[in-house]
């Protein structure tokens, strides 16, 4: 904006040089018709000067021969008597004329003076943005430092949290595999079947009747904090202020009160309680063939093992101390797939 408003300035400095060529050009022409005036008036005093040595007025009028001649000679005094008139108000009119060029001269000069005087002003304090522009640049390089290694490290910890995740669920997809199967080889040989019989859910009917329970209130869980709102929803987002950044988030952000507890959205047992650096205390509840977790919590009231009831408080909710918000992280999988979380639990 600067450097354009000085391009203006410019503009205007350069069309008042052409306008004081043009009042130059005026005022050189009224000087040279001046001169002309003040030269044919001079010419006229002189001869004027001249008749008076060479005849007297008044004697040219009473030597007339006739009174016609006389009136004649009257008529002729006075045409030279306004001639001489005439010619000293055009010489007034054009030094008044010459006088009020001058001045607009002057006018125009001044204006243009303050118009230079605001392109320095300008010049000076476009200096001044862009030293504070580049004081502003190193610092925003700074940030960008510290939010591509603050970004690294969230980045860091959601993929030990996923990791994490992965490998309990395969374990306890292997023990449900395992139960399920040790639940029906023993039905086998109490109907004296003989041989062990193998399910493709690897689900006992309890952890069947639990997960289609959970599946039949998809839309309808509770939310896992009594009172928030979603600031980061599941899936991959633009970075904020990095350009040509995309985070992937496999879960739903919520930010919630200060001091608040993070609950079970459906019943279920603990199946792992772990702590991820930068994520702070997890917790992970099975429902058959579901699961959810619920991280960023800064203390936790279950321990493995806990079977616990839909909106049963699971801990406190931590308050990052830079931000000074408590969000919770909330993830939902089906087996080793994410899920969606805001399409299970409940909306308006």
């Amino acid at each position: 904006m600067r450097e354009a408003l000085i391009h203006t300035v410019n503009q205007e400095i350069e069309g008042i040089d052409v306008q004081i060529f043009s009042k130059r050009e005026d005022i050189e022409g009224v000087l040279q018709n001046l001169e002309i005036r003040k030269q044919e008036y001079a010419e006229m005093v002189y001869l004027a000067y001249k008749s008076k040595r060479v005849f007297d007025p008044l004697t040219f009028v009473l030597s007339a021969s006739s009174f016609h001649q006389a009136a004649r000679r009257i008529e002729f005094l006075r045409s030279l008597s306004a001639s001489r008139t005439v010619q000293m108000e055009l010489i007034r009119q054009t030094q008044q004329s010459l006088e009020a060029e001058i001045a607009q001269l002057e006018s125009i000069r001044i204006e243009k003076s303050n118009l230079l005087g605001k392109k320095e002003n300008e010049k000076t304090e476009l200096e001044q943005d862009k030293t504070e522009e580049d004081a502003l640049v190193g610092i925003l390089k700074e940030k960008e430092k510290e939010l591509r290694k603050d970004l690294a490290a969230k980045e860091k910890a959601a993929r030990k949290l996923n990791d994490a995740i992965n490998r309990i669920i395969e374990e306890e997809m292997r023990r449900a595999k395992k139960e399920a199967e040790e639940k029906a080889a023993k039905e086998a040989l109490k109907n004296n079947k003989g041989e062990k019989k193998s399910t493709d859910l690897a689900m006992t009917p309890e952890a069947a009747a639990l997960s289609a329970n959970f599946t039949s209130n998809k839309g309808k869980l509770p939310w896992p904090v009594e009172s928030g709102f979603v600031i980061r929803s599941f899936g991959e987002h633009r970075h904020p202020t990095l350009p040509n950044v995309k985070t992937m988030n496999n879960g739903i952000d919520i930010v919630t009160n200060d001091g608040a507890n993070a609950r079970a959205v459906f019943q279920g047992e603990v199946r792992a309680i772990f702590n991820v650096p930068g994520m702070q205390n997890a917790v992970m509840i099975n429902h058959g063939e579901f699961f959810t977790v619920y991280t960023h919590l800064e203390t936790v009231n279950v321990k493995k093992g806990d079977k616990v009831s839909t909106k049963q408080t699971l801990g406190k909710v931590y308050k990052d101390p830079d931000d000074g918000k408590s969000i919770v992280h909330f993830e939902l999988w089906k087996g080793n797939a994410k899920q969606d979380p805001e399409t299970w639990i409940y909306s308006k």
